[in-house]
């Protein structure tokens, strides 16, 4: 009798008080989730059951300092007084826990953004979401390239995106507008239950948007061009080049109008032209311009020199004030006859009058 009594003093020491040392709280939510805190270090296996006969695992992670387990979502589903035990090495801890029933759970999200732009004043986006709450339950967010945040959600917006249009194009694809004239440079789709939410489940969806339709070059900024997938992309320019008309032109200029100015291999490249400088313009060789009442020809050394008088020596008859008659400047001034006479002249000799 002695020995039995002090079998079962041993036992009671053994085994430890559950309700004494590691009371234990446990909280369900509309995820289907449910969290389980603890005063004591501890990492068991958790099990649910709603007849205490069937036990299932619920699958989840203890916290760094072991004190709370978080289960995953949409694991306790329904409006129910469930039971969960904590299962040891050698005693299992039941306790009972209220479930309101799932509702909503970031796992459940599924959203791409496809694309997004700016065209004649209206930015849109085309996205896919499959969320069983709807689109409009979501919250979209607006980033310009001034770092500013503009938003649009079920529970607060700004005032830029109360004009906020979104069309439905069939098979869970959608079609956002929105009129603005702000730069948006970046989109982001979330939703208000899943901004902090741990990271294996959805937080937010996002997209550069540094890109215009375009049809034409005028659809574009200054510095851009409409390229052959009809969007705006920025023109990459040398060093030697500026942007003009959508377009890299040369910016080397040796303000010689008889040169010919390139922009080769990111240097400047001066080609000299036959021609003579006149004021801004170049005079091709063997033409005449009068200067200060002087008539000069534009000769092959690209200089201007004045015509030649009678009597000088000539080549061509350019270079004579008046014909090159035998590689001699001529006296006699060039026959100059208007075309109309030549024809009334015609007729008279024809018709003898």
């Amino acid at each position: 009798m002695k020995k039995l009594i002090i079998i079962l003093m041993v036992c009671f020491v053994v085994i430890p008080s559950i309700s004494s040392t590691m009371p234990l709280i446990a909280k369900c939510d509309d995820s289907g989730a449910v969290t389980i805190y603890s005063d004591q270090n501890i990492d068991c296996k958790i099990h649910a059951s709603k007849d205490r006969k069937e036990w299932f695992d619920v699958p989840g992670e203890w916290n760094s300092d072991l004190t709370r387990f978080k289960s995953e979502d949409m694991v306790l589903n329904d409006n129910f007084n469930y039971g969960l035990k904590v299962v040891y090495p050698n005693f299992n801890y039941i306790m009972d826990t209220y479930c309101p029933g799932y509702k909503f759970s970031c796992k459940k999200l599924n959203i791409s953004i496809n694309t997004c732009y700016k065209r004649a004043g209206v930015f849109s986006a085309e996205f896919n979401s499959i969320n069983q709450n709807g689109i409009y339950d979501l919250k979209y967010i607006f980033e310009t390239d001034k770092g500013r945040f503009v938003i649009h959600g079920p529970l607060m917006y700004s005032k830029e995106t109360e004009n906020i249009t979104i069309s439905f194009l069939g098979d869970n694809n959608y079609l956002l507008n929105l009129k603005t004239k702000l730069n948006i440079t970046k989109f982001s789709i979330t939703h208000d239950k899943c901004n902090n939410k741990n990271d294996r489940y959805y937080r937010y969806v996002e997209e550069y948007c540094n890109k215009s339709f375009c049809i034409e070059n005028k659809n574009c900024k200054a510095n851009e061009y409409c390229d052959k997938n009809f969007l705006c992309t920025p023109l990459q320019c040398n060093t030697c080049e500026k942007i003009l008309n959508h377009s890299c032109i040369p910016k080397c200029n040796d303000n010689n109008p008889c040169s010919e100015d390139k922009c080769f291999e990111g240097k400047c490249k001066f080609t000299i032209t036959n021609g003579c400088k006149l004021n801004d313009t170049c005079i091709p060789q063997k033409h005449i311009r009068t200067i200060n009442n002087i008539s000069y020809f534009c000769n092959s050394s690209n200089e201007f020199v004045p015509q030649k008088k009678a009597n000088e020596s000539c080549s061509y008859d350019y270079e004579c004030l008046n014909e090159c008659i035998n590689n001699i400047c001529s006296e006699k001034e060039k026959e100059t006859v208007n075309v109309i006479q030549k024809i009334i002249d015609f007729f008279r000799r024809l018709f003898n009058f």
